[in-house]
């Protein structure tokens, strides 16, 4: 019979607890004359995710575009600055992997007519110098993809970080104040002053 009994109020605080996760509101239980305040504070998360998702979708757009929504302007020029030194050193080694290729092919063509601009280079050299700039110029294609997804990242980053900062400056607060006290010591006054730090919680 007991063990019905205590089933029953288990199942009945279980759904009053979960009916409380819901509301908006605060509530107050006291038990043992010790009081509890209750604050629901999930409705922030949605907003939070909200604008990192928003934050990530415009950066996947247009680079930048997330770190302007989120406030940090000076991380654009950075972004475009990386991408554009990589953009021109991958147009440099593509110049220089073309021109090696086409003197290897100019080599190879059995035609007489056609002649390099390497003649002192041997045809292992001209292999090498193609393989060379290749890789260059993939590792600044790597390189440009990497700075895309970075931008990305970032953004969705610091739009969490930017509404975690914003909650932590709501509840943490801290005032400086000038400080004096007198005391009395053998019948003489002993001032005592200086600065009193306060930091709160809420």
């Amino acid at each position: 019979m007991w063990k019905a009994l205590l089933l029953c109020v288990l199942v009945i605080s279980g759904f009053h607890t979960s009916a409380c996760d819901k509301c908006k509101i605060q509530q107050t239980s006291s038990f043992a004359g010790t009081s509890i305040l209750l604050k629901d504070t999930t409705n922030k998360v949605p907003n939070l995710n909200k604008q990192a998702r928003r934050a990530t979708v415009m950066s996947a757009i247009l680079p930048g575009l997330g770190q302007a929504y989120n406030r940090r302007y000076w991380k654009i020029p950075v972004i475009y600055g990386v991408a554009a030194g990589l953009g021109y050193l991958s147009l440099g080694s593509n110049k220089q992997y073309q021109t090696y290729k086409q003197a290897l092919t100019y080599r190879y063509d059995d035609d007489t007519s056609t002649n390099d601009d390497f003649p002192d280079y041997t045809d292992d050299n001209l292999v090498l110098l193609k393989k060379q700039y290749k890789k260059r110029r993939d590792f600044c294609y790597i390189g440009i993809g990497a700075v895309y997804l970075l931008n990305i990242v970032d953004a969705n980053v610091d739009a969490h970080l930017r509404g975690f900062n914003e909650k932590i400056n709501e509840n943490i607060s801290l005032s400086v104040k000038p400080y004096s006290n007198v005391m009395m010591t053998f019948q003489q006054p002993v001032y005592h002053s200086g600065i009193k730090f306060k930091l709160s919680f809420r």
